[in-house]
C-alpha cells in the first residue's frame, strides 16, 4: 500500500492534532486544575490570615482593657479594709469615722456594730454611729466618709434638730458600712 502525499499530510496533521491532545490532556489540563486548586487555597489561607490580622489588632486593645482592669482592682483592692478579723476590720474604720468627726467637730455618742454580711468574698462591716453637731460639722463629716481613701457607704441617715440659743445643734443617727477582706 501506498501513502500518498495527502494521506501523509492527514496522518501527519492528525499525529500533530493528537500530540497537541495528548499534550493538553496529560500536562495543561492537570495543571490548570492544580492552579485551581491553589488559587482556592491561597483565598482560603488569606482568609485565615485576615481573620488572624484581627485578631491581632483586638489583642492590642483586649491587653489595654486588661491592664485598665488590673489597674482598678487594684486601687479598689487598696480601698478595702484588710485585717485578720472582722472586729479589727471594724477598728480600722472607727478610726477613720473618729478623726474625720474630730476634724470637724462632730462629738460621736456611740459606735455599735450592727451587722457582718459576706458577699462575694468580702465582708460587709455596718456601724451605727450617734452623734450631735452643728449643720457644717455634719455635711462636712458625711462629704469626708463618701470621699474618704477607704470603701465606707452612708447607708441611713436620720436627723434631729433643735434650736438652742441662736446654736443649731443635730443629733444624727448614721449607718455606714465598709467592705473588708478578712485575712484567713
Amino acid at each position: 500500500m501506498k501513502i500518498t502525499k495527502e494521506i501523509k499530510k492527514i496522518l501527519i496533521s492528525g499525529g500533530i492534532l493528537l500530540g497537541i491532545t495528548a499534550f493538553y490532556i496529560l500536562f495543561f489540563e492537570p495543571l490548570m486544575k492544580y492552579e485551581k486548586i491553589m488559587k482556592e487555597d491561597i483565598a482560603l489561607k488569606e482568609g485565615l490570615l485576615n481573620r488572624y490580622k484581627a485578631t491581632l489588632e483586638g489583642r492590642a486593645e483586649l491587653e489595654v482593657n486588661s491592664r485598665r482592669a488590673k489597674t482598678l482592682l487594684e486601687r479598689a483592692k487598696n480601698r478595702i479594709f484588710i485585717a485578720k478579723t472582722q472586729a479589727l476590720a471594724a477598728a480600722q474604720m472607727q478610726s477613720i469615722i473618729q478623726s474625720s468627726a474630730g476634724i470637724h467637730n462632730v462629738t460621736i455618742k456611740s459606735i455599735n456594730i450592727k451587722k457582718v454580711e459576706k458577699v462575694e468574698g468580702y465582708n460587709t462591716i455596718s456601724l451605727q454611729l450617734l452623734t450631735y453637731s452643728n449643720m457644717r460639722g455634719l455635711i462636712d463629716l458625711l462629704y469626708d466618709l463618701e470621699t474618704a481613701a477607704r470603701f465606707i457607704n452612708i447607708t441611713s441617715v436620720t436627723i434631729k434638730g433643735e434650736i438652742v440659743k441662736e446654736a443649731s445643734r443635730l443629733d444624727a443617727n448614721l449607718i455606714v458600712e465598709g467592705l473588708a477582706e478578712i485575712e484567713s
